[in-house]
């Protein structure tokens, strides 16, 4: 498909007015539909989640509104490749300057953690998984939690020991 005369779903320019970047499209949307900028994405999903928040909308509306950070909002697909490993850095850069103690920054690691083992970074994604289970041991998490946190590990250690 020919790119150049496609444009955004999100902003409906084929180059960002700011970032002058091209469309990428890491989904199953087809024909017409999904064309996007990774910031008109990165924005969206920031938006979504402030939004969430600001309304103290329930947990099923701020779950889906997190979705945003790494599946398509069209066809409902985690996104693969530079998309999703471009957005989950976007994310995590968007949410660490929060403290270590909140969730949103914790689930922002894990969609990093998780965007690099999708787009097949296993070492990058095994360090970010590191990281999040030494920041659960800091905050003294269950034995439980600690479990969960360490078998988000399981695909990233099996392809990286490949």
């Amino acid at each position: 498909e020919d790119v150049k005369v496609q444009t955004c779903y999100i902003c409906t320019q084929a180059l960002h007015w700011k970032t002058k970047e091209g469309l990428v499209r890491g989904c199953a949307c087809r024909g017409t539909a999904g064309f996007v900028h990774v910031s008109c994405l990165a924005e969206q999903a920031k938006i979504l989640r402030e939004e969430a928040e600001a309304n103290n909308l329930g947990l099923k509306a701020r779950q889906e509104r997190w979705k945003r950070w790494y599946s398509c909002s069209l066809c409902e697909q985690r996104y693969h490749g530079v998309v999703i490993c471009a957005l989950a850095w976007a994310c995590w850069k968007t949410h660490v300057g929060r403290p270590e103690t909140d969730q949103v920054r914790s689930m922002a690691m894990n969609v990093l953690g998780g965007g690099l083992s999708r787009a097949l970074q296993y070492e990058a994604a095994l360090s970010v998984r590191e990281a999040e289970l030494s920041l659960a041991r800091r905050l003294g998490e269950s034995e439980y939690n600690l479990l969960a946190t360490h078998s988000y590990w399981a695909p990233e250690l099996h392809e990286y020991h490949r």
